[in-house]
């Protein structure tokens, strides 16, 4: 192997370390579904106080999970580690979409009649700062909505036109947006490699879609 073979490799290594740590903690965070309680109990004439738990009512906060996990990455990982990250809790019974965006890629919402909602509310990536707050924002998705996530894979191919940019992702997922998620997701990816031609990829592809029903 090389040595810039192996520089690579290390370099993915630790990508895939990095996210996997993420992807752990976040899912820590969304499972803790207990919290420390004190209650008074009084048995005969003695009264104590005693720990119990309950179950927690209020759902996740995006916001507070991102600044749990931000404080995490940087006190544990070197310096220059850091990542971006959308992280979002859809609830299905109110069709309600709360989300924070930590220096992300922001995600886009094409509507039914092709109005398009940027996902940008947050501040910026997790990791790099020792304390930041982050906001978060509540929005209502409506039915025939289209949630769109992706990497710079998909928009900063290029060819001697320029890139293959957020206007074309947009124009493809709109005009197949009737057909199955599996099948838009395929005529996306087909859209950036006809795009690029025989160019090599540059990045790696990633395309998350979501359809209100």
């Amino acid at each position: 192997m090389t040595r810039t073979a192996r520089c690579v490799a290390a370099l993915t290594s630790a990508a895939a370390l990095l996210m996997a740590t993420i992807h752990s903690a976040v899912r820590a965070y969304e499972q803790e579904q207990l919290i420390s309680v004190s209650t008074s109990a009084a048995y005969g004439t003695t009264t104590g106080r005693i720990a119990a738990v309950e179950a927690r009512v209020a759902p996740p906060s995006p916001a507070q999970m991102l600044w749990l996990l931000n404080r995490h990455l940087f006190q544990s990982t070197q310096p220059e580690k850091y990542a971006t990250l959308f992280l979002g809790f859809y609830d299905d019974q109110k069709h309600r979409l709360t989300y924070s965006n930590a220096g992300h890629l922001p995600p886009i919402v094409l509507a039914g009649n092709g109005a398009v909602r940027r996902l940008g509310t947050g501040v910026t990536v997790v990791g790099l700062f020792p304390d930041c707050d982050y906001e978060e924002e509540t929005i209502e998705l409506y039915p025939g909505d289209i949630f769109i996530a992706f990497s710079d894979g998909i928009t900063e191919p290029e060819n001697e036109f320029g890139e293959f940019g957020e206007d074309r992702l947009i124009e493809t997922v709109a005009a197949h947006r009737h057909q199955p998620m599996e099948r838009i997701t395929e005529h996306v990816i087909s859209a950036v490699q006809d795009w690029i031609g025989s160019t090599e990829q540059p990045d790696d592809i990633t395309l998350v879609l979501a359809r209100r029903i």
